[in-house]
């Protein structure tokens, strides 16, 4: 379970970190705290406390979102190899997503290519037939939501998410804003950390997922209360990095796309505990 653990948190700090919700964070602080983005210096009075809030909102909901989904899994144990199988190739999908390789002219050519060398590994008897049937199928998956152009609807909406105090109970509000509808940004990264949580034995499991990446989203916004002139330094020297971490994100999302199709995730956990 640890590792599972670590890259919900990972998947949280990225998730702050990502091109469209980093830009947007001094705004939504200055907004609950009544704080100018360009002041130097803030009472943490002022900017901490409803930030603590304001990440209470968020985490709330995805809290809530892993419950469910850990929930809704226990009804489908039945059918849990299919949907491990079909859900990583979300997974890789959404990680494809992040990284903006989806929106390559030339997407469809190497990844097909890259189909066909899988296809060619495994009649030289290079991969095994199961895990050759797991990467046809993440392969399949990908391709099938990219050919419906499930990409740019993505791409579209997160295009369109583009000071006064609010108080405690007004931050707590805005934050639950920010969870349920912020989705087209962060919803690759928490969309792969539900199917992962919907695959856990119990509800609690689920829980500790998505407690896990709220914290690790929640920190950055904490941190930025704390120390305000420093936070704000940081979103303008920071931009110059977004694409590599873009591309960090997408890869740690297709690793454990393929490790959740390929039933590797499990017996990864399991030797750590």
């Amino acid at each position: 379970m640890e590792v599972t653990l670590v890259s919900a948190f990972t998947a949280g700090l990225l998730s702050f970190l990502a091109p469209c919700v980093l830009p947007i964070v001094p705004g939504y602080l200055s907004y609950i705290t009544g704080v100018n983005a360009q002041e130097e210096k803030a009472v943490i009075s002022k900017t901490l406390i409803p930030v603590l809030f304001f990440v209470l909102g968020f985490s709330t909901v995805f809290i809530s979102l892993g419950a469910g989904a850990s929930f809704i899994g226990q009804f489908l144990t039945d059918n849990r190899e299919i949907i491990a199988k079909i859900g990583g190739g979300v997974i890789v999908f959404f990680g494809l997503h992040f990284s903006n390789l989806l929106i390559r002219q030339d997407f469809l050519k190497i990844f097909s290519g890259l189909g066909l060398l899988g296809a060619s590994l495994y009649a030289f008897g290079v991969l095994d037939t199961e895990t050759f049937k797991a990467l046809a199928g993440v392969w399949a998956v990908v391709t099938g939501l990219y050919l419906m152009n499930v990409h740019m609807l993505l791409y579209r909406q997160m295009r369109k998410q583009g000071g006064s105090k609010v108080g405690m109970f007004g931050s707590f509000l805005v934050g639950l804003t920010f969870g349920a509808g912020w989705s087209p940004c962060i919803g690759p990264v928490l969309g792969s950390i539900l199917l992962i949580a919907s695959q856990q034995d119990s509800v609690l499991e689920g829980i500790k997922l998505l407690t896990l990446y709220s914290v690790g989203l929640g920190i950055p916004f904490i941190l930025a209360g704390l120390f305000w002139s420093a936070f704000m330094n940081f979103v303008r020297n920071f931009s110059r990095f977004f694409t590599a971490v873009e591309y960090a994100g997408g890869f740690l999302l297709i690793v454990m796309g393929i490790l959740v199709a390929s039933g590797q995730l499990s017996i990864i956990s399991s030797t750590l505990e």
